[in-house]
């Protein structure tokens, strides 16, 4: 067993902020100060004199904003959870409180950290934390599993060495600790072992300026009418008519309306701005309006949710009735994209009212081979019916596009003409049969009962060799194995790797899809471990689908997470291994032409 180290100062350095004065920052100047927090407002009003806050610039207009340039903080994470306008107020009271805290305090509150606190994600669940700190248990010293298996059978009052005997030298205290640790949830850190004690937070503090102590305060009352400002914008999502919202002027606000980083543009004469996310199209958001120059020619296109914002003299603000009425009916229609040789043509979606009602019309509709002008809800144009199979019990039909035939990838449809699979260029191949295998197999229960493969189709995502599921369901499947992935309405997937990535697709109101394969195989096990188990497990109050007394299995596995934002598509993985054996064979059926629709 390792030594226990001695509880020591973790603060190893000071919680400063770079304070600059965002109208010379416009201008082209860095001016700014480095603040140790905390600090008292005098200091903090001195600090905005040496830096030109409250001073004319040279059209007589004072400089009356900052913003934060950068950090420094001696606690794993912090940092990385602060913004460039996040409040000083704010900022000093979590400083503040982080130094009344106690050494051992301080030291629980960075292991903490280090472990990775699920609970905590912005400056608000920062100062909270530090309320909340007896609700997590610290035991120095122990960084393993064999540390922890050790501790628990010779030192915690359970066991003894005395009383074990001989018995003490066949105890396997790596794999001890570990089943402890599973049991606990707890997470090892250099400062040692951390579990949660309780779940139980009592916020105190709800992020509301007002509610900080007046000895914290140190901007006086300005930045919280700066801050608290609103403006009227008209938000654009894809697939959707747009709608006016009023939201708070500050940046955290913006990038949550767009979901990332925001990048503003100025493709108009009116004093307006396209707010969107800045790595739209990366992440593979939809794509949503086209940007089209004097000739009508579209020369970019939106991904992701934007914003119509009106301008100031040196931010954004509201637009005005005139500018709302403008831009509501500029993208009032909803937009598809397809691509006829080196141009992208934007083609107006059908409203949903449009879509309800051809439902209604194809409800008794039933497919046959001579079936032809077919509209597929996703698709544009019609099709036609060149190819049948049954797999499972169920029909299935190869449609082509009446109009670009060959030149366009096929879709296939289920016997009432709703859309099953697309971008499929060979026909009814080896790797499109299974991919049909798995949508018709049916399994013994689903990961969420609270929602259907219908409710999933409903959403935009076709295929059902993905089952549906809400946040707890998905975690709890990545945590069997399971390959859970963020499902999108444009019949798109991207897989999570972790469940951090889970929760911020949810928190988008988007719908989490897991592997129907993964999720008959972890059933599988998970059957199979508790027969097992209970054969095996001496204590039948530890049948939990561990078997304690079992091997040591290493049950690491390498999982390679794709670039940040990529929609790993499902189908691409399961065709993945044919690309090579194509090349040797003779010309598929169908090849991928120039045109998606």
């Amino acid at each position: 067993m390792t030594e226990r180290r001695m509880p020591m100062p973790v603060l190893d350095g000071d919680f400063e902020a770079f304070v600059t004065n965002l109208g010379k920052y416009n201008e082209g100047m860095l001016v700014g100060e480095w603040v140790k927090l905390p600090t008292t407002e005098e200091e903090m009003q001195n600090v905005f004199e040496r830096i030109g806050i409250g001073k004319q610039d040279e059209f007589g207009q004072p400089y009356e904003e900052w913003f934060i340039t950068d950090y420094e903080c001696p606690i794993y994470g912090v940092q990385k959870m602060l913004g460039e306008y996040e409040s000083l107020d704010k900022l000093n009271y979590l400083a503040a409180l982080i130094d009344e805290l106690s050494l051992s305090d301080q030291e629980k509150l960075v292991a903490i950290m280090e472990a990775g606190c699920d609970e905590v994600s912005d400056i608000d669940d920062l100062i909270n934390l530090t309320f909340n700190l007896d609700c997590y248990d610290i035991m120095p010293g122990i960084n393993d599993e064999y540390d922890l298996g050790y501790y628990y059978a010779n030192e915690a009052g359970i066991y003894s060495e005395k009383d074990l005997g001989p018995l003490a030298a066949y105890i396997d205290y790596e794999r001890y600790g570990h089943d402890i640790a599973y049991d606990e949830q707890g997470r090892f850190t250099d400062e040692g072992y951390v579990r949660v004690a309780s779940e139980r937070w009592d916020r105190q503090f709800n992020g509301e300026l007002d509610d900080i102590p007046d000895e914290y305060r140190i901007t006086g009352s300005g930045e919280a009418t700066e801050r608290d400002s609103t403006i009227a914008v008209l938000v654009v999502e894809p697939g959707k008519e747009p709608y006016v919202k009023e939201i708070d002027s500050d940046l955290k606000s913006l990038q949550h309306e767009v979901g990332g980083c925001i990048e503003a543009i100025y493709p108009y004469e009116d004093p307006v701005a396209l707010v969107c996310n800045e790595e739209g199209k990366l992440e593979g958001l939809p794509l949503n309006r086209a940007l089209r120059d004097e000739d009508g020619d579209i020369y970019d296109v939106v991904a992701g949710t934007f914003m119509v914002v009106g301008l100031t003299d040196d931010s954004f603000g509201s637009l005005t009735v005139e500018q709302m009425q403008k831009f509501s009916d500029h993208f009032k229609v909803p937009e598809q994209f397809v691509k006829l040789g080196d141009k992208i043509v934007a083609i107006p979606m059908i409203s949903k009212e449009q879509q309800k009602q051809e439902s209604i019309e194809q409800k008794d509709f039933e497919m046959n081979a001579d079936t032809s002008g077919l509209a597929v809800a996703g698709h544009i144009g019609t099709w036609h019916t060149i190819d049948q199979h049954e797999v499972g019990g169920h029909s299935f039909y190869l449609m082509e596009h009446d109009t670009y035939g060959d030149e366009a990838a096929c879709i296939i449809v289920d016997e009432r003409g709703k859309l099953v699979l697309d971008d499929v260029y060979n026909g009814f191949d080896d790797d499109t049969l299974r991919l049909l295998d798995l949508e018709v197999k049916e399994v013994p229960e689903m990961p969420d009962p609270a929602l259907s493969v219908q409710d999933m189709k409903d959403y935009g995502y076709a295929w059902a060799g993905v089952l549906p599921a809400g946040q707890e369901a998905a975690e709890k499947a990545l945590e069997k194995g399971c390959e859970v992935y963020r499902l999108y309405s444009d019949n798109t997937e991207g897989l999570c790797v972790n469940a951090k990535e889970i929760a911020d697709h949810a928190a988008k109101g988007g719908m989490l899809g897991i592997s129907k394969g993964s999720w008959m195989a972890a059933l599988e096990k998970e059957n199979y471990l508790k027969a097992a188990e209970m054969s095996m497990e001496d204590d039948y109050g530890m049948i939990d689908g561990i078997i304690n007394n079992g091997p040591k299995e290493d049950k690491t596995a390498e999982v390679k997470a794709p670039e940040r934002g990529e929609k790993s598509s499902i189908m691409d993985r399961l065709k993945s291994a044919k690309a090579e054996k194509q090349k040797e064979c003779c010309p598929p059926k169908k090849h991928k032409g120039e045109i998606e629709l």
